[in-house]
């Protein structure tokens, strides 16, 4: 069964969490309230952006995949950054003392240079040699159908 992803809706979304982990490390939060929830907020996180990247990696014929897809990478910059900053962060929630969190901060950190890595690696559509757009063998059988 074929389902209707809105990956600009779901972008937006994650957008939004990775901007309320970073708000929850500004803000003077107490640690024992908010700490296991900014985690489980970065767990969450991860796994969808991992789930949102396999789903741009399955729809090649998305008209605008390629604009999807950079602001995925865009997204998991800000994802990566947030990540990092709660590593170095010293304010109230803190994980420096907590090794197993910073271990497990850490592989989300490597998984989201890894997907950032294979989307900036996927070809999208749009490709062009000297600005003369590429169209590839499936959209010429598409375009084709037709006739």
């Amino acid at each position: 069964m074929n389902k209707i992803v809105n990956f600009e809706d779901s972008i937006f979304i994650l957008e939004m969490r990775i901007r309320m982990i970073r708000d929850t490390l500004l803000l003077d939060a107490e640690p024992e309230l908010f700490l296991e929830r900014t985690l489980d907020d970065i767990c969450f996180t991860d796994d969808r952006m991992r789930i949102l990247l396999a789903q741009l990696q399955e729809n090649h014929r998305l008209i605008d995949r390629e604009e999807l897809l950079e602001q995925f990478a865009d997204t998991e910059e800000r994802f990566s950054q947030a990540l990092r900053e709660m590593l170095e962060h010293d304010g109230n929630i803190s994980i420096r003392e907590i090794p197993p969190i910073q271990e497990k901060i850490r592989a989300f950190l490597d998984s989201s240079l890894e997907r950032r890595r294979i989307a900036a690696t996927l070809s999208p559509l749009g490709a062009s040699v000297n600005g003369i757009p590429i169209v590839s063998t499936d959209e010429l059988t598409e375009l084709l159908k037709a006739f």
